[in-house]
């Protein structure tokens, strides 16, 4: 159920206008399924979605948001390809959300977000594949709670989103027994989410996020040919913020807290991949907040505490071909904040982080056959803090 409600101030005034969203979804469950079985094909192309709220919205005046949104039931999105072979691109996408709203601005928005997401929401995108493919792509993405807000103006915006369900991704390649030419798996999972951007905009950010269920993303790929190459990405949040913006002050401030295990796995195995590397990497963060910003002042002040578990892992495994890389990070909160500028501008910074949750990277690769180079690395940080600042062209 949606209610949306548009009024405009009086004519003298400043034209303001005013948005309310209200959405409570029951339903046991919301879900979006694409199943293709083919023997040969030139080309697929496959994409499921399922929200159990959805609210877009792009604003020409100065706008009011105010917006709720609530479910407590399943989102599940699958999107499967089964072939025998496919003789050129083969692209699939799942994405599943339990409550998202994105907003374009053009002149300034004053928010108030409030998302709930009590059900499970999960994601998979796979390709079976008997004997050929050309180039493949796989890509998988849940979240519970999504904000997406960008534009231009003074936006000041408090977000509260609290998610207890689990977020699920997965990104499949299943050819053990097929030649590809080159193949990509990604996978992305989170708890909460909230990216917000501007362009000559001063954004003011309020956050609370709490996320208590679990976190996973995995991208998984088995082939026997690979002929340029294989990569695998997982990056999984329990909550994750994110403010950019350029050429206007930028303001990060509150609490991210995550009490639900968080898990991001890239599991590669070919045999053969003889004009390409084999790259994998996985990252997990039990909280993470990021502020950049271009040619402004900006502050940043977000409490973090994670407790749940913190996983990263990164499984190769690679007979003949060029080149394995791979790549596992796992924080129990992350926290970036960051300025560049011509001009001098100042970083303001309070920060508090609390970590008890066990925070694990781990990265193994096998090469049993003849492989020309193999990197390997894993970092494992339960509290990270980086500040950075660039002025005057220093």
């Amino acid at each position: 159920m949606m209610a949306v409600t548009v009024t405009s101030a009086p004519t003298f005034a400043a034209r303001i206008d005013r948005v309310e969203v209200e959405q409570d979804n029951d339903a046991q469950e919301t879900r979006g399924d694409v199943l293709i079985e083919t023997d040969m094909t030139d080309s697929v192309t496959s994409a499921a979605t399922a929200q159990a709220n959805s609210a877009v919205g792009a604003v020409n005046n100065p706008t009011e948001l105010d917006a709720r949104q609530t479910h407590s039931g399943d989102v599940t999105a699958n999107s499967v390809t089964d072939a025998w072979a496919v003789w050129g691109a083969s692209v699939g996408s799942a994405t599943a959300q339990g409550n998202a709203l994105t907003v374009f601005a053009e002149d300034g928005l004053e928010a108030d977000i409030e998302q709930r997401s009590g059900g499970e929401v999960s994601a998979l995108s796979a390709l079976r594949l008997d004997s050929y493919a050309g180039t493949t792509v796989n890509t998988a993405t849940a979240a519970s709670n999504a904000v997406q807000v960008t534009g231009s103006g003074y936006m000041p915006l408090s977000i509260d989103q609290q998610a207890s369900g689990g977020a699920t991704a997965r990104a499949e390649l299943d050819a053990a027994t097929a030649e590809i030419e080159a193949g990509v798996v990604a996978a992305q999972a989170a708890g909460n989410s909230i990216t917000t951007a501007g362009d000559e905009s001063s954004i003011v950010a309020l956050i609370d996020q709490g996320n208590s269920g679990d976190v996973s993303a995995e991208a998984v790929a088995r082939v026997d040919t690979a002929n340029w190459g294989l990569t695998g990405s997982a990056e999984a949040a329990g909550n994750t913020a994110t403010t950019y913006t350029q050429w206007g002050y930028g303001h990060h401030q509150g609490d991210q807290v995550n009490t639900g295990n968080v898990r991001a796995l890239a599991q590669l195995d070919a045999n053969d991949f003889g004009n390409g590397a084999m790259v994998g990497s996985a990252v997990a963060y039990g909280n993470n907040s990021t502020l950049s910003t271009l040619g402004s002042d900006a502050y940043s002040g977000m409490n973090q505490v994670n407790t749940g578990d913190v996983t990263g892992e990164v499984l190769m495994r690679g007979r003949d071909g060029v080149a394995m890389f791979g790549s596992s990070a796992a924080f129990g909160n992350a926290q970036t904040a960051a300025i560049c500028a011509d001009c001098p501008v100042e970083l303001i910074g309070q920060s508090s982080q609390y970590n008890s949750g066990n925070v694990v990277s781990n990265t193994q690769m096998f090469g049993p056959g003849s492989t020309g180079a193999i990197a390997g690395s894993a970092t494992a940080v339960g509290n990270a803090m980086t500040f950075a600042t660039q002025s005057n062209g220093n």
